[in-house]
Parts: structure tokens; C-alpha cells; sequence
């Protein structure tokens, strides 16, 4: 349509022909284009210069275009005397037949052109979703493995509890494997899940702590502040997990004294904020590690929320703090 508006206006402004003759001319030679711009779609998909190399390419749409043009002037002329009369002016009944042949040529290297920016615009479209899938399937791999770490080092620190605890209280052992093992069940049920709801994972938490809390007794002692609405919040499966861990290995078990963990939850601007703080012996010569559990956390947040500063470490004096920030909205 403004191919033919474009020649209409030539016609009937520039070499001032009558409206009705500029029409006829514009609508016979711009017709054939509905068809014709369909045919060259198909030129365009099945020829590249990767595949054909820079000759090969050109050499392809010379064919195709002098194949085009052809067609196009031809039955444009056609389509004008056999709808609206013959012409004295044959095929120069709009412009110089030259001119005609170099309009096509010049038409039919427009549509080329727009239909591989199409082309280039899908292509990269099915680009970036691709990089996206990968993107996702490699983040998928990488909290696989992370989360492959967790069970594995807890059960280690699980095992040397169970060691200890039958060389000082054998009568409770039992107990501690039974509870064990409960937790383990629940641990691999909720391993499929990215996403779990606050109380869960706390209720995991309790568990654990159970367990820890037949080797140390009163030594060790848990206290939660977090109100109903936060416990439905979610936040990712077992990410708590290394903290309690790091509790029991640098605070209870390093200290005579009776340690309190603290976990304290508010929301906050559309985000969970987690504390978990503990006491710890300041004077305590501090059981090496591998540093698993810390790290282990920091690269989940990051993995699955983008974001670096979601998890925050203060120590003071005689308190270790971990802040995490959890938010509702991925």
C-alpha cells in the first residue's frame, strides 16, 4: 500500500496524469508485489553466505532478483491492459521501461534486506532464549552440587557426634541414630525442592538440634523469635542447615559454658530477614574447617536470587551473628 500510495503520488503530483490514471498505473505495478514479496521470503530463508560463501550469495540473488523482475514488470503490464485497457505507451505506460526495470531491482533489494533483519531479529530472539536455558541449566547444575555438599558434611559432623557420644553416654547413641536418621529422610524428601516454606525448614532445624541436643544436654539451648506470618515465607531448602552446624562445631563444642543459639525473623519490604546468632568461648582455640558451610550459602544466594549482599557476618567480643536476607519476590 505505500509502495503504490508513493507511486500514485508520482503520477498524479510530479508528472501530473489524472488521479484515475495515477491509480491504474499504481495498482498494476505495485500488485504484483503481494505475490512476488511472498516468493522472495523464501529466496532469503534458504540463502546465506554462510553456507554459499560472499559469491555464491550475490550470484543467488542476481538470479533471483533479474528472475523477479522479470515477472514483475511483465505482468504488471499485463494486469494494466487486461483490467483497464490497452496503452499507446506499451510498456512505458509509467515511467521509461529502464526506470521501471531499476524501481524493481531497487524494491526487490528493500524486501531482501527486511526480510534478513527479520531473520537476524528471530535468530537472535532464539539466541538469547537459548543462552537463557543454558543459563538455567547451568545454575541448576551448580546449586545441584552445592546442595550435594550440605548432606554430606552435616552427616560427617553427624557421624563424629554419634562417635563421641558413645564413648561418653553409649546408652544415648541409639537414640541420636534413630533421630539420625529421621532427619535424613526428611533431608532427601525435601532435596528435590528449590524453594521450602520458613516453618519446614525450621522444623528440620529442631530436629537437628534434637539430635545435638542428646550429646550436649543443657549445654546447648535454642530460643526463636518469629512471628506466624514469616513462617509461610519461603526461603531456599536446607540453606540454614550449615549455620546450626557451625554453632554446634565453634560455639557448644569449644565452650564449658551453656551456649544459646538465637534465630530471630522479621519481613521487611517484600525480603525475610533471618539472624542467627550464637555465643562461643572467645578464649577457645577454634576447630579448623574447610569453611564448606559459610561459602556453601553465600553462593546459593547468589545463584538463585543474583545477588551478593544477601548475607551479612558480625562478630563481636563473644557473639557470632550471621545476617541473611531472603526476598519474596525472584
Amino acid at each position: 500500500m505505500f509502495f503504490a500510495t508513493l507511486l500514485f503520488v508520482i503520477g498524479w503530483y510530479f508528472e501530473g496524469r489524472l488521479p484515475y490514471d495515477a491509480f491504474l498505473n499504481a495498482f498494476s505495478f505495485s500488485f504484483p508485489v503481494l505475490i512476488l514479496g511472498a516468493c522472495i521470503w523464501f529466496v532469503v530463508m534458504f540463502t546465506s553466505i554462510e553456507s554459499l560463501g560472499v559469491f555464491g550469495f550475490l550470484l543467488h540473488h542476481l538470479t533471483a532478483g533479474l528472475i523477479v523482475v522479470g515477472i514483475w514488470v511483465s505482468s504488471a503490464y499485463q494486469i494494466r491492459v487486461s483490467l483497464f485497457g490497452g496503452s499507446s505507451e506499451g510498456f512505458d505506460y509509467l515511467i521509461p521501461i529502464h526506470w521501471q526495470i531499476l524501481l524493481a531491482f531497487g524494491m526487490y533489494d528493500y524486501i531482501v534486506i527486511v526480510y534478513y533483519l527479520i531473520m537476524y531479529y528471530r535468530n537472535f530472539q532464539d539466541k538469547l532464549v537459548h543462552e537463557s536455558e543454558l543459563k538455567e541449566l547451568v545454575k541448576e547444575a551448580e546449586l545441584t552440587a552445592l546442595k550435594s555438599q550440605i548432606n554430606p558434611h552435616f552427616l560427617f559432623n553427624s557421624l563424629n557426634s554419634v562417635s563421641s557420644l558413645t564413648l561418653s553416654k553409649p546408652e544415648l547413641s541409639r537414640e541420636m541414630l534413630v533421630k539420625l536418621s529421621t532427619y535424613l529422610r526428611y533431608s532427601l524428601a525435601q532435596d528435590l525442592k528449590e524453594l521450602n516454606n520458613l516453618s519446614n525448614e525450621l522444623s528440620n532445624i529442631r530436629l537437628y538440634m534434637e539430635i545435638e541436643k542428646v550429646r550436649f544436654g543443657d549445654r546447648l539451648q535454642l530460643h526463636f523469635d518469629l512471628s506466624k506470618y514469616c513462617e509461610n515465607l519461603k526461603i531456599p531448602n536446607l540453606i540454614l542447615q550449615p549455620l546450626y552446624e557451625n554453632a554446634i562445631k565453634y560455639g557448644v563444642h569449644e565452650s564449658l559454658e551453656p551456649v544459646c543459639v538465637h534465630t530471630k525473623c522479621s519481613f521487611e519490604n517484600d525480603t525475610l530477614k533471618i539472624s542467627i546468632s550464637n555465643n562461643f568461648d572467645p578464649e577457645a582455640i577454634p576447630t579448623r574447617g574447610n569453611g564448606i558451610g559459610l561459602h556453601n550459602i553465600q553462593e546459593r544466594l547468589n545463584l538463585i536470587y543474583g545477588r551478593a549482599d544477601l548475607m551479612r557476618i558480625v562478630k563481636r567480643e563473644n557473639q557470632f551473628t550471621v545476617h541473611l536476607e531472603f526476598p519474596q519476590s525472584l
